[in-house]
């Protein structure tokens, strides 16, 4: 599949997708529109306590708030400490692109060159 088709079917997903919310969520509307001719609605159910009160309009968005949290602060927490000025290094060495086998390739360099580099022995 080339990419502009899957960016195409992506796209027609997603609009497939919101056009079905929309209807599933406007579907209620429908059914009290039908409910209404069999019934006038004045029979009301019973009155929420202080607690449940809370525990909907305060509890529900205050759990959804500390998932955030989590869900977004979890990812650096995982990835443990990072390196701060003045510290000390604790991570080991790494020597990209170089030899397989550094150990040896830096024993070969420092007994064939005499030191060489920074201890100006060219």
């Amino acid at each position: 599949m080339t990419a502009r088709l899957q960016r195409t079917a992506s796209a027609a997903a997603a609009a497939t997708f919101v056009l079905l919310i929309s209807l599933a969520a406007g579907a209620p509307a429908y059914a009290a529109t039908y409910a209404a001719n069999l019934d006038d609605g004045q029979q009301t159910g019973g009155g929420l306590s202080v607690i449940q009160t809370l525990l909907i309009f305060v509890g529900i968005p205050a759990a959804l708030f500390a998932g955030i949290v989590v869900l977004v602060s979890a990812p650096s927490m995982a990835r443990g400490p990072r390196y701060r000025p003045g510290l000390g290094w604790w991570a080991a060495p790494v020597w990209f692109n170089g030899p397989d086998d550094a150990d040896t390739a830096v024993r070969t360099a420092a007994a064939t060159t005499g030191g060489g580099g920074a201890s100006a022995r060219w």
